[in-house]
């Protein structure tokens, strides 16, 4: 199996820069139950990108499988990171057909780290100009999974003018009102990414709704803005 050979590879590498000190610095910073090898993100993707050149995906069972398999059997978070680096190396196989692959990667992962890419790197592209975003980013924002509402959240980030504003808007409707930290992020960095192309869009949002957003959605939605002088 091509994920096995590739996790098998990985920890040959991994093993040989292994940094105790920093794996416990980095394990204690993300919080994280899993162990991690101790390399820094330059080490990680040196070793990545010589592996996978050994090992692309011949179609998209291929690169489904090998996903799941390096995530499944991951020991170290730094495998984790190898599984998400190879399921965006291969651009062609980032379709609607795999999101679903990518919501259970969000559910196994359950952190910062993981599932911003997955979302915004992903399911975002995945879904761009999909007729399936509105139905999907409307039944994840309901989901009882919190980083399932925060990917419903960040799917758009990276559309720019692509993005639809209104479906935006009401995803922040249904979960302005939660006190969870990660969604009240979420909603402030998503308004901050659109107001650098719709400054209009985010200012008058802000203004009509400054009674329900949390104090950091409004900060995170207007930095850019009040860095340009743009508002106060």
């Amino acid at each position: 199996m091509v994920g096995q050979q590739i996790l098998e590879q990985l920890r040959i590498e991994f093993s040989k820069q292994e940094n105790d000190t920093i794996a416990k610095e980095q394990q204690a910073y993300m919080k994280s139950k899993m162990p991690f090898w101790g390399l820094k993100t330059p080490q990680r993707k040196k070793i990545y990108l010589a592996i996978f050149r050994q090992f692309p995906p011949q179609n998209n069972s291929d690169y489904r499988d090998t996903i799941k398999y390096i995530f499944n059997n991951a020991t170290h978070r730094d495998e984790w990171y190898a599984g998400f680096s190879y399921a965006i190396r291969f651009k062609k196989y980032i379709t609607e057909d795999n999101v679903d692959l990518y919501i259970a990667l969000v559910r196994q992962t359950q952190w910062w780290d993981l599932v911003d890419g997955i979302a915004t790197n992903l399911v975002g592209p995945a879904l761009l100009d999909s007729n399936k975003l509105f139905n999907n980013l409307n039944s994840w924002i309901v989901d009882k999974n919190k980083w399932v509402r925060r990917t419903a959240i960040l799917t758009q980030l990276k559309y720019k003018d692509k993005l639809d504003f209104k479906l935006l808007s009401s995803l922040i409707e249904k979960t302005w009102h939660e006190k969870e930290f990660f969604i009240r992020k979420a909603i402030g960095w998503a308004l901050r990414q659109h107001s650098y192309t719709k400054p209009n869009d985010i200012i008058e949002f802000i203004t009509n709704n400054k009674l329900h957003l949390s104090n950091l959605s409004k900060t995170e939605g207007l930095k850019a803005l009040k860095r340009k002088g743009i508002v106060e």
